[in-house]
């Protein structure tokens, strides 16, 4: 029962706080579509559509979860990973990467997009948790799907996180060269300073 509770707070924190009420947020303050400034061409296209696809089969993984084990046996669980202990250490990793995220998208304030829009001067954020990596919401968001994982492992939710990790080097490459070209020196000066990861 702990285990469902935790992947329905989870849901909750990632597709309602983490992605629509912060696009929400921003939109209403800036007037700024975050939906809009997703790739639609190129490797940038297929990277965004990668990564959205890894995100939207959290709640899908969850709901066959929620259902009798019959169902859930369609994600092909990995069963020798139902350890109680581990799923506990995942609903941990799982909920403090994402809340910790949420903290690092809301740090980023009017900068924070989804994608890239080259039409766009946003503000280079160095602050917070951005003193000690150049993409804690990447980290943590990764480190949140490693721990989803854990709480429930099968090929599916093993596939997100495989899937995700190169997508997201990919992200923050195309980010980085994005950075480089609006920001400069100041941009130089940062990646001198501060990881890429951690």
């Amino acid at each position: 029962m702990i285990l469902k509770i935790a992947l329905i707070i989870y849901v909750i924190l990632y597709i309602g706080v983490a992605l629509f009420l912060r696009s929400y947020i921003l939109y209403r303050r800036t007037g700024v579509n975050v939906f809009k400034t997703m790739g639609r061409s190129g490797i940038q296209g297929f990277n965004e559509r990668v990564l959205m696809l890894s995100a939207m089969n959290i709640p899908v993984i969850t709901l066959f979860y929620l259902f009798p084990r019959k169902i859930y046996q369609f994600l092909v669980p990995i069963e020798y990973l139902e350890i109680p202990l581990v799923q506990y250490v995942g609903v941990a990793i799982m909920l403090i990467g994402c809340l910790v995220g949420i903290i690092a998208q809301f740090q980023m304030g009017d900068a924070w997009r989804i994608g890239i829009n080259k039409n766009e001067n946003t503000l280079l954020v160095t602050e917070s948790f951005y003193k000690f990596s150049r993409n804690p919401i990447y980290l943590f968001l990764l480190l949140s799907f490693i721990g989803f994982f854990l709480v429930v492992p099968n090929c599916f939710s093993l596939c997100c996180v495989a899937v995700s990790y190169p997508a997201l080097e990919i992200k923050i490459r195309l980010e980085e060269e994005y950075l480089l070209n609006l920001h400069g020196e100041a941009f130089e000066t940062y990646i001198k300073k501060v990881r890429r990861w951690v």
